[in-house]
Order: C-alpha cells, then sequence, then structure tokens
C-alpha cells in the first residue's frame, strides 16, 4: 500500500474571521471579532515562545524568521538544532545529555547564507533582538546541560545574552520537574508520578509573565495587573485545517508514522495534517478589540502530552495579555493515542531508530528533531519545515492588512 497523500486544498480563500471560526460570536461579547480582528496584528511586533517541545520549535521559527519575529521565549527545551535530524540523539544528546550537546551556531549561519532561514545582516538578526529562557536544574526530562546549550546558542545568534531563570529556593522553582510554572498549575513543583498537564505550581512563580516582560521590557510587570478570571468564551477556538491544508497541497515530502498489516509503512490520518490538531485557540485581550487597535502577536506553543485548551487557560498568557497588549495564539499539534515515558532511566536509543521506516511521534510533541522529514533531515529547522509554514500561516493571517 503507497504512503496515503490525501490531500484536501480549499485554499485560504475564506475571510480570517471564518478561518478563526469566530463568526459565530456576532451576537456575544465578542461581536468586534468578525468585522475588525484582520489587521488588529502588528506584523512589526510578532513573538513566540514554548515548553519542551513546544520551546525548541519556538526557537526553530524565531531562527528561521528572524526578520519578522522581534522576540523568543524557551521554557525546558533543549537547544536549537541539538538532535540535527536524529531521533536517537534528540534523547540520548538534547534530553538526557548523554554526551554535551555540540555547538550549533555554524550551522545557522550556514543556513542563513543559503536562504533557508532569513538571512542576517552583519552576522545578526535583523529583528531578533530578546530572548528568555527558564529550566529548573531538577529538570529530569530535558536536563539543566542542555538548556545551557540553549542559552548559549541564543547569546552567539542573537549578540546578546537572553534573560535566564533557574528558579529561586524561597519558592522551590530551583527545584522544579519538567514543565512550565504558573499560579494555576495542577501538577505539584516537584516532579511526580502523577503529573499530567505538566503546568506546575511552585507559589507565584509565573514563567508566562516573566517571558512577556522579558520579551515587552517597555511594559514593566506589576502583580495588581494580572486578570484573575478570563471569561470562558473570551478563549476562542479557531479551525487550524485551511493552514494545514495549504501547505498540504504543495505536496512536501511528509515521512509515513505507521505501519500497513505490520510491514508496510503508510501514513496515518493524523500525519496526513502533519500531526496537527484540527483546532487551535485565541485570545484577544479587550484593549486589541477597538477598531484601530494594533497589538502584539505572540504565539504560545503547548508541549508534549500537553492538552492545548488546558495550556492556554491555566499557563498564565491570556491573565497577561491585557498588560502587555498582546494577542495571544495557541496553535497545536494532537496528541498521541499511546503515549511513552520520557525518562532518561529507559537506556540508551539505539540509532538504528534513525534509519526506521516509519517516523512516529507518540506524545504529540512539535517537530523538533524532523519526524516529518525524509533523505533532508535538516528541513525541520528551515522555513521549509511544514509545521513551521502552518504557524506562519496563522501569524500572517492574524496581522494581514484589512
Amino acid at each position: 500500500m503507497p504512503h496515503r497523500m490525501n490531500v484536501k486544498h480549499t485554499g485560504l480563500r475564506v475571510t480570517l474571521a471564518v478561518c478563526l471560526g469566530l463568526a459565530s460570536t456576532m451576537g456575544g461579547t465578542l461581536a468586534w471579532a468578525a468585522r475588525n480582528l484582520p489587521g488588529i496584528g502588528d506584523p512589526g511586533n510578532v513573538t513566540v515562545s514554548g515548553i519542551s517541545s513546544g520551546a525548541a520549535m519556538a526557537v526553530q521559527y524565531a531562527v528561521a524568521h528572524s526578520q519578522s519575529v522581534s522576540g523568543v521565549g524557551a521554557i525546558a527545551g533543549p537547544g536549537w538544532g541539538c538532535a540535527q535530524g536524529r531521533v536517537s540523539q534528540a534523547i540520548n544528546t538534547c534530553m538526557c545529555v548523554r554526551e554535551t550537546p555540540a555547538a550549533t551556531l555554524p550551522m545557522a549561519q550556514q543556513f542563513a547564507s543559503s536562504g533557508a532561514i532569513d538571512r542576517l545582516m552583519s552576522g545578526k538578526p535583523q529583528s531578533l533582538s530578546r530572548a528568555f529562557v527558564f529550566h529548573s536544574p531538577d529538570d529530569a526530562t530535558v536536563q539543566a546541560a542542555s538548556g545551557d546549550a540553549g542559552i548559549a546558542f541564543l547569546r552567539d545568534f542573537i549578540g546578546q545574552a537572553p534573560t535566564v531563570d533557574r528558579g529561586n529556593a524561597t519558592d522551590g522553582s530551583n527545584h522544579a520537574g519538567h514543565g512550565i510554572l504558573s499560579p494555576d498549575g495542577s501538577d505539584s513543583c516537584a516532579a511526580s508520578p502523577r503529573d499530567s498537564s505538566y503546568v506546575r505550581h511552585c507559589g507565584q512563580e509565573d514563567n508566562a509573565r516573566d517571558a512577556l516582560h522579558a520579551l515587552f521590557p517597555q511594559r514593566p510587570t506589576d502583580a495588581s495587573q494580572r486578570i484573575a478570571q478570563i471569561p470562558e468564551g473570551d478563549l476562542q477556538p479557531f479551525d487550524q485545517t485551511p493552514f494545514i491544508d495549504e501547505v498540504t497541497a504543495a505536496s512536501p515530502y511528509i515521512a509515513p508514522d505507521t505501519l500497513w498489516l505490520s510491514f508496510w509503512p503508510y501514513r496515518s490520518d493524523r500525519r496526513d495534517r502533519l500531526d496537527m490538531a484540527t483546532t487551535g485557540y485565541l485570545y484577544v485581550p479587550p484593549s486589541c478589540r477597538a477598531a484601530g487597535a494594533r497589538c502584539g502577536v505572540h504565539v504560545a506553543l503547548h508541549g508534549c502530552k500537553q492538552d492545548v485548551k488546558t495550556f492556554a487557560r491555566t499557563t498564565g498568557y491570556i491573565h497577561w495579555a491585557e498588560h502587555f497588549r498582546v494577542i495571544v495564539v495557541y496553535p497545536a499539534v494532537q496528541q498521541g493515542d499511546n503515549p511513552v515515558s520520557e525518562s532518561c532511566s529507559a537506556g540508551t536509543v539505539p540509532s538504528l531508530a534513525d534509519a526506521a521506516w516509519i517516523q512516529p511521534n507518540p506524545n504529540g510533541c512539535w517537530d523538533w528533531w524532523g519526524y516529518l522529514d525524509g533523505a533532508d533531515r535538516t528541513r525541520y529547522l528551515t522555513r521549509a519545515a511544514p509545521q513551521m509554514q502552518v504557524i506562519e500561516r496563522i501569524v500572517r493571517a492574524l496581522t494581514r492588512s484589512h
């Protein structure tokens, strides 16, 4: 049985209101949405952050689009390009640090010179100038040495050191487990077998607040500016399918992820959607809803095994969006049906896994090691990466002119 294509292309010839599933709000409190959303996002004020695989994707996106992204945040993520297209290296080196991650700046510079990512000016990005990194010393999933490699890369690529937070002893966040820290977190601060959301409660530690402050330093944080309760209806679902379809209609190679009759590789319906979910979420704070408002756009990317709606409601971005005058959009990967343990105690992953006929993604991670790629196992780092193309189209829809 051949690889299934099953590509449907409707194009992007629909209004942003329809694309984002907001047309139904016309009679409610968000009646502004369908009429005024196009052009609300400021194309000169786009930032991105994420947790774990979402942190890796956030950095990949910012590096590939360094002419249009001004800031990036990485929470509990590995360094840029660490996996170099190999799942064995992603686990053995980038997560478990069984060997020291190699410097990847020369690869980024080579990509920029070739045009695979945005070109640099005098060796530095034209827009990307700010970065934030949180990495707990006790993170046992993506160990601290991998986070250190990410810090070094961002410092050298951007040309100035990122704002770095390693937690503190006052609230125990220096011993936090793998995840993003939020006052609304449901998981304990330290890692536990009962972890489910990977949104951790460590007192008032607030990674989203600190990331946004680092990326928007002109708006000093004030604890009183955190909106405690966000109405359920203000977090809006949107349909990712038109954006996915536009990418897949170009017929890029997409690696198979499963077997037919236990021996022939093919692509599941999920893989035909680039492992992405059909639904993402969007939050537009009150001050950004008025006609003529121009707010920043922040792309917040969940991590492996995380439900995107839970991530959106509990991580804190929406509670600070009004203060920082930023629209927050949550693209999503579909979660896997049979997640596997990410414990480094499971042992070394053999290099044979890199040459396997299928490239599964059981934990619903963003593509930070090239699981969608074929012979070119570096595509996932470039503007040609399929998932990054989807994110780019979502951002473009939010920032396009009337």
